[in-house]
């Protein structure tokens, strides 16, 4: 048999010899009788989870006063700031292919030019047959 670390000279007997006078020991102590319970039930409080689900539920059903669900640190309503605009617009031309922009970019501006010049000739077009 192994020695343990606390007690190297202890035998098995003395070790369940200590656990009996231990168990005696406790068995032996006054126990105070279990409070009884409350007669007032009171629910505990709702979970983030709990109301979410509930705040959904009461926006399917239409109930008034219903508001959409808002899973956020943060009481208040979030701010779109330009600054924040900026910062997703820069993030997402990043992300997409320098390529695929520069092509949309190219598109769209020829056709505004397009449609810019012929709205020029068309007024040029009225001036002389007015």
């Amino acid at each position: 048999m192994a020695d343990t670390p606390d007690r190297p000279n202890d035998s098995l007997d003395e070790y369940f010899d200590r656990l009996d006078s231990a168990f005696a020991a406790l068995s032996a102590s006054p126990r105070t009788p279990p409070a009884e319970p409350s007669s007032e039930v009171t629910a505990p409080a709702p979970s983030p989870i709990a109301e979410a689900f509930a705040a959904l539920l009461a926006l399917e059903e239409g109930e008034p006063g219903a508001r959409p669900v808002r899973l956020t640190s943060t009481d208040g309503e979030p701010r779109i700031t330009d600054a924040l605009l900026d910062d997703l617009t820069r993030r997402i031309i990043e992300r997409l292919a320098p390529d695929a922009v520069r092509a949309v970019v190219v598109e769209v501006v020829s056709e505004v030019a397009e449609r810019l010049v012929r709205q020029e000739i068309d007024r040029i077009r009225d001036k002389q047959h007015a």
